[in-house]
């Protein structure tokens, strides 16, 4: 929903929010844990056809859900990709288009990192998807990465939406770390004393784990909850646990750390899953797991793979930037091992959270619903955006069916490619299908609004 911060103050969210539909008892509303990894490749896990990397227990989770196999972020970093997941909305049209913004925001000095830093911020006219889901009854939970504060003290979880929150913000020294020597619960900044001074003995995602799980005991079946559970695996820097799983494979070192931080959060995703069942709460749970973009160039792509067949890396609109693997689990309702092959992104969480939840409410996202696509019904027929602002101005990209235009900047041309035909993106055919250049380019007029933070020059 886009309201200025001045309508929503004199409305008063609750009003826009509406009260359960009475056509929805509490009882059926699922408990929502959304599992999502950082930088995670299209094809880093087994089931997504890795034969290096060993994922278990996510391979296991697959085989009980519905994945897809044409699933995408919402940007190709994390930032914008984290926004359009809690706004419903892509990034023509989000609060945060960029990991860094152009001009405005506020601005600091990052050691490391030359002149000034600019970040923007989710504000509070933004709607999210824990503020709607919270109206609706459920106990909202982050752990871990949040990445939409920018560097605004007021800008938190607690201030978007979430009734707790554990874990860091972009302020905090050394903040992405896997040994953090700071973190914060709720609104209270703590220190980490094992890992003072350099030490490396609590590891992040174990202490993810340990908060995500300590959550869902306080919870029990008191209330329905949603759980965003964001791992920092496996961004750099490839600070693994131990390598001892990989240590005689024949990989280079770095490959290693990487699949260790990989196989690491696999180990505690188990931790999590194996909670849920011990609780009584895994029949009654949406288990979502995702990636927040594509695979970066942190490994040596030539053993790991890291997006497959896909062109491209974290930073791209190519596949490799967007493309991410997806799973959805709920007993009794989505039936195991199936997979669909019809195009979704993060935008669409927004809407189908919202039903879920029992909103009967029409809110203006770039999302869709998906519980259809989950009873292996026909989506509707639409096309999915990105923009991204590299050094050289304004990318663009468009799925449409079997159909992907891209092009690096607003002066280039558009480049296409018929996905089913060539995933790997290696053909441009814009020429023989002029016809199809004529719909992206009617779409793109107004897939867009102007932003103050990313214009275009």
């Amino acid at each position: 929903m886009r309201l200025t911060s001045k309508i929503k103050a004199s409305l008063g969210l609750a009003a826009l929010l509406p009260a359960i539909s009475n056509a929805v008892r509490p009882v059926e509303r699922p408990n929502i844990l959304f599992i999502l990894a950082d930088d995670l490749g299209y094809g880093d896990l087994g089931c997504y056809g890795n034969k290096v990397i060993q994922t278990p227990v996510i391979d296991k989770l697959c085989r009980e859900s519905m994945h897809f196999t044409n699933a995408y972020a919402g940007a190709s970093v994390s930032s914008p990709s984290r926004c359009c997941l809690m706004t419903g909305m892509h990034t023509g049209h989000g609060r945060i288009r960029g990991n860094m913004c152009k001009v405005g925001g506020l601005q600091v000095e990052r050691e490391g990192m030359p002149g000034l830093v600019r970040r923007t911020n989710l504000q509070p006219e933004d709607v999210t998807i824990a503020e709607v889901l919270q109206k609706q009854g459920y106990r909202t939970c982050l752990v871990n990465k949040w990445h939409l504060d920018g560097f605004d003290s007021t800008a938190t979880p607690m201030d978007r939406g979430f009734d707790e929150f554990y874990g860091w913000l972009i302020p905090e020294p050394n903040s992405q770390n896997y040994y953090p020597s700071v973190r914060w619960r709720n609104r209270e900044k703590y220190t980490i004393e094992a890992n003072l001074n350099g030490q490396h003995r609590d590891h992040n995602t174990d202490r993810s784990t340990d908060e995500a799980i300590r959550f869902m005991e306080r919870m029990g079946q008191k209330q329905p909850f949603f759980l965003y559970l964001a791992y920092n695996a496996p961004h750099v820097p490839l600070d693994a646990k131990d390598r001892k799983l990989y240590l005689n494979s024949g990989l280079p070192v770095v490959d290693q750390s990487y699949a260790a931080l990989v196989s690491h959060m696999d180990e505690n995703i188990g931790r999590v899953l194996a909670k849920l069942k011990e609780l009584g709460l895994d029949k009654n749970t949406l288990v979502v797991f995702a990636s927040d973009n594509g695979g970066a160039t942190a490994a040596e792509v030539k053993e790991l793979k890291l997006n497959g067949i896909l062109r491209g890396f974290k930073g791209e609109l190519w596949e490799g930037g967007i493309r991410v693997p997806m799973m959805v689990r709920w007993p009794n309702h989505i039936k195991p091992g199936t997979a669909s092959n019809q195009p979704c992104y993060f935008p669409d969480f927004f809407p189908t959270f919202a039903k879920l939840a029992g909103v009967t409410q029409k809110f203006v996202t770039d999302g869709t619903d998906l519980m259809p696509a989950w009873k292996g019904k026909k989506l509707p027929n639409r096309m999915l955006y990105w923009e991204q602002f590299p050094r050289t101005g304004l990318s663009q990209a468009v799925r449409f069916g079997d159909w992907k235009a891209i092009r690096m900047n607003l002066d280039k041309p558009w480049m296409l490619f018929n996905l089913k035909n060539d995933p790997s993106e290696t053909t441009d055919i814009a020429a023989q299908n002029p016809k199809v250049i004529a719909q992206i380019k009617d779409y793109i007029s107004t897939a867009r609004t102007e932003s103050e933070c990313w214009p275009v020059d």
